[in-house]
């Protein structure tokens, strides 16, 4: 199981790669070979996430979630796989570019620091670990998508002003449709995000003797349903829309980005080993 585990290490980020880079040809350049053949080739490289995920699942006897890089790559497979389930249930089809080139990266940093973790504590089997792992990676992926929408639609709304109707604006969606998007990965990111914190409350005491509110990975999580917070109260009560929305949602990630950052340096990600 182990070569398998080392073999799939390689092959996802190549995996990943070439199928940004079909995805980009269709985007950026309008390929038509790239167009049709680029959900193929996240759905396979999809399934060896899912494989990859699964062996060491079942090698090392606990989620792949015990590091900090081991969390990026968990993050990118559900953004991949949030991101083909809004393609085959939507009209959107073409924005995946900067949503797959996200995944690659966060997916090399995983691939390059893999380690094999066979020593983890017992209250890993905790049934509100995976509540709680869930719960953020669905924050995050919602947050990060709503970011891509929002930039998208900051692209499409210089280029209607601007009368620039390249191939990427023929590629992109209405702007009813990305702030729709952008709006949903927002609201869907703090309600995913906040619950994560409610049952981090109940668990991380259990699991790290030394967990305090004061940690700088709470007070990052926090300032970042903070910003959340007020965006979609004003999003409610001001009738904040267009390219203010797609703002925020731009805004919102690069904060979360900042603190996530900012608490894996200065405190380390959670310490299970």
């Amino acid at each position: 199981m182990l070569a398998a585990i080392s073999i799939l290490n390689i092959f996802l980020p190549l995996g990943y790669t070439v199928t940004a880079f079909f995805y980009g040809r269709a985007f950026l350049k309008g390929d038509e070979f790239a167009d049709k053949h680029k959900s193929n080739f996240l759905s396979l490289t999809l399934f060896m996430h899912f494989l990859s995920s699964a062996l060491r699942t079942a090698e090392f006897r606990h989620i792949p979630v015990t590091s900090f890089y081991e969390l990026m790559g968990m993050l990118a497979l559900t953004i991949s796989a949030a991101y083909l389930f809004i393609e085959f249930s939507t009209k959107v089809r073409n924005t995946g570019f900067p949503i797959l080139a996200i995944c690659t990266v966060l997916v090399l940093l995983d691939s390059l620091f893999y380690k094999q973790y066979y020593g983890v504590q017992d209250v890993l089997k905790s049934e509100l670990l995976a509540f709680h792992v869930i719960a953020a990676l669905v924050g995050y992926s919602s947050f990060t998508l709503s970011a891509v929408y929002g930039f998208l639609y900051v692209i499409l709304y210089k280029k209607l002003r601007s009368k620039t109707f390249d191939t990427v604006y023929q590629n992109l969606p209405s702007l009813e449709s990305l702030e729709k998007l952008a709006n949903k990965g927002i609201i869907i990111g703090f309600i995913a995000l906040a619950f994560s914190i409610v049952i981090g409350f109940i668990w991380l005491p259990r699991a790290i003797e030394s967990f305090s509110k004061a940690d700088a990975q709470f007070i990052g999580v926090f300032l970042t349903l903070v910003v959340y917070g007020v965006g979609i109260s004003v999003i409610k009560f001001a009738g904040l829309r267009g390219r203010r929305l797609a703002l925020l949602a731009v805004i919102g990630f690069i904060v979360m980005c900042i603190s996530v950052i900012f608490a894996n340096t200065f405190t380390g990600f959670h310490n299970f080993r």
